[in-house]
């Protein structure tokens, strides 16, 4: 018996205390149920107001007003929330943190969420650069491409005048060996830049499609990612 009651004792000591003790939870409950009636007030209000104020017919530069005030009064409302919020969870923060083995077990259940928390933050930040310097390479690369598309513009432009002097004449049929050698030099170099294109377009679309943009929903980089084979 004194064994058995051993065990007892033993799996008592050991059950996990509830995360949250009873004034803990009421005093949560009592804070949403603050949040709810302060909405519920102020649309109670708002509707008073636009019932006892505002004309059958509003003009454009009330709208506009309405709609500052509607961005000031949810900046207001979102700063006090925050600060609220920062007021209730700084305390156990700062206990787990700092408390080392005089913090109570729900505020030493709370360290490891923390650190999670923090690496997290850590991860988002190194996302956010990777995703920043994604768009600086892709700006880099379409500020080639339009010089690239530009460039062939302009050989072809010097290609069709030449076809032009040539009189419609084959290549092969050109006897000004000067001439014929202007037309393989620009042919080359019509290649070379075209080659060019296709492997910065390249680029461009894997790292569009690397950087974790929503690029289907964009026309543009939905064809910048789709059609490689350039013009």
């Amino acid at each position: 018996m004194e064994k058995m009651e051993g065990v007892e004792t033993t799996e008592n000591e050991t059950q996990i205390p509830p995360l949250l003790n009873e004034d803990e939870r009421r005093i949560l409950d009592a804070y949403d149920r603050l949040e709810e009636l302060q909405l519920e007030i102020a649309l109670l209000q708002a509707q008073g107001v636009l019932s006892k104020e505002v004309p059958q017919e509003a003009s454009e530069k009330d709208i506009a007003a309405a709609k500052q005030e509607l961005l000031q009064a949810k900046s207001h409302y979102l700063l006090r929330s925050n600060v609220i919020e920062s007021v209730l969870i700084a305390p156990p923060i700062l206990q787990a943190v700092h408390a080392g083995d005089k913090a109570t077990v729900v505020e030493q259940d709370l360290f490891p969420l923390i650190q999670k928390r923090d690496q997290l933050a850590i991860n988002l930040t190194k996302l956010s650069t990777e995703a920043r310097s994604a768009r600086d390479e892709l700006t880099k690369v379409e500020v080639e491409n339009v010089m690239i598309v530009r460039r062939n513009a302009e050989l072809a432009t010097t290609m069709l005048a030449l076809a032009e002097e040539a009189d419609t004449q084959r290549k092969e049929d050109i006897q000004d060996p000067a001439l014929r050698h202007q037309l393989d030099e620009l042919e080359a170099e019509m290649k070379r830049s075209r080659q060019k294109w296709r492997i910065m377009k390249g680029t461009a679309s894997a790292i569009i499609a690397g950087s974790g943009v929503d690029w289907a929903r964009n026309p543009d980089l939905l064809d910048i990612v789709l059609d490689n084979e350039g013009e």
